[in-house]
């Protein structure tokens, strides 16, 4: 078989894109789970928590609001939201959670309720009218229903669009945040520590929701996407070429463990040995018969392998159906011995490494 693998010494642009800061949502576990978001809104929005920007969110998302349809009983009516007549008020208080309403803004003095739909993802199927309903029976005149989402385009119902305000995303959003002149001077002369941390707090939520890279970031991108289509196209023969090769092994590596399998399944019964769990499979490099011993509690595999970096033909046995306390073993056969051969050297294995963990003498695994 001769290839050519000329295409193999072409050199690649490195990707220049910066290290990402550290970012608090990042390294939350699923820090991006509505809830979690929910309680960062419910923080920014509330004038009177500790950060110290009193109303400077929530001011900013009244603006991407204004001019908005109020919501009544039969969906949007004939008032709009005026927000300069709402802006610079203490008096919102902010709850998450509210009869499964995500934040929940109300203002007593101004006779207002926000009803704020956090979307992670895109499908929003929630009952807004519902929602609306509860903001009135809570006893407020102007209801506005909003849904905050990634993007723009929100999948909804058409009868259920009659009850949504509008849709604003998380760019809108820290867009007008960035625009409030408030913020300059406060981040000019931070008040106190809650201040600054609070300050770096809305940088990163900012950072990590919004996600837009930098324009150079996409240069880099797309210098390095077209080099890769050049190399594809001048040296598509030659890759085609070695692809098949490369398939062609698997078939043959895939072919031999199918041919052993029932083998082996004739020498587990004759022996009585009983398996309760059986996986035949395998990926491009490596193939496999993996067998678990309920007695046992222990897994034992025999492995084709066509990865230069582990022998042809090996055992790999673990603890249970887990990873753990693993062992690799060459079965000490080449490929030239016949499948009866390679079936009962590996039985033979198999009772080995049983026997030893019955007596308590098998050895430290290796990895």
């Amino acid at each position: 078989m001769t290839l050519d693998l000329s295409f193999l010494e072409v050199s690649l642009s490195p990707a220049r894109t910066a290290q990402r800061p550290v970012n608090v949502y990042d390294i939350l576990r699923e820090g991006w789970r509505e809830t979690r978001v929910d309680m960062t809104l419910q923080f920014f929005l509330d004038p009177t928590e500790r950060h110290g920007l009193g109303p400077l969110v929530m001011d900013a998302l009244l603006r991407l609001l204004d001019g908005a349809p109020e919501i009544g009983p039969d969906g949007h009516g004939g008032k709009r939201l005026i927000a300069k007549d709402a802006e610079g008020s203490d008096a919102w208080e902010i709850a998450t959670q509210v009869d499964f309403i995500d934040v929940y803004a109300t203002n007593p003095d101004l006779g207002i309720a926000l009803v704020l739909e956090n979307k992670v993802g895109h499908v929003l199927n929630n009952p807004l009218r519902k929602y609306a309903e509860y903001a009135r029976n809570d006893g407020f005149d102007t209801v506005v229903v909003a849904v905050l989402a990634p993007e723009a385009r929100v999948h909804l119902d058409p009868a259920q669009g009659n009850y949504l305000s509008r849709a604003v995303t998380y760019a809108e959003l820290s867009a007008e945040i960035k625009r409030a002149p408030a913020l300059v001077e406060i981040l000019m002369s931070p008040g106190d520590l809650d201040q600054r941390r609070s300050l770096d707090l809305l940088q990163q939520f900012i950072e990590a929701r919004h996600g837009e890279k930098e324009m150079t970031d996409l240069e880099d991108e797309a210098q390095r996407l077209d080099e890769w289509r050049g190399i594809l196209e001048e040296h598509r023969l030659a890759i085609t070429a070695f692809e098949e090769a490369r398939s062609s092994i698997g078939r043959l590596i895939r072919d031999r463990r199918k041919r052993i399998e029932p083998l082996i399944a004739d020498r587990l019964e004759a022996l009585g040995l009983e398996t309760g769990w059986e996986a035949h499979g395998g990926i491009r490099e490596e193939t496999w018969n993996a067998y678990h011993f309920p007695a046992a509690d222990w897994s034992i595999e025999l492995k084709f392998s066509a990865d230069p970096s582990r022998p042809v033909i090996y055992v790999y046995d673990r603890r249970g159906l887990t990873y753990k306390d693993s062992t690799i073993e060459a079965l000490g056969l080449a490929w030239t011995a016949s499948d009866e051969k390679i079936a009962d050297a590996f039985i033979e294995r198999v009772v080995q490494i049983l026997d030893q963990l019955k007596a308590g003498t098998r050895l430290a695994p290796t990895r």
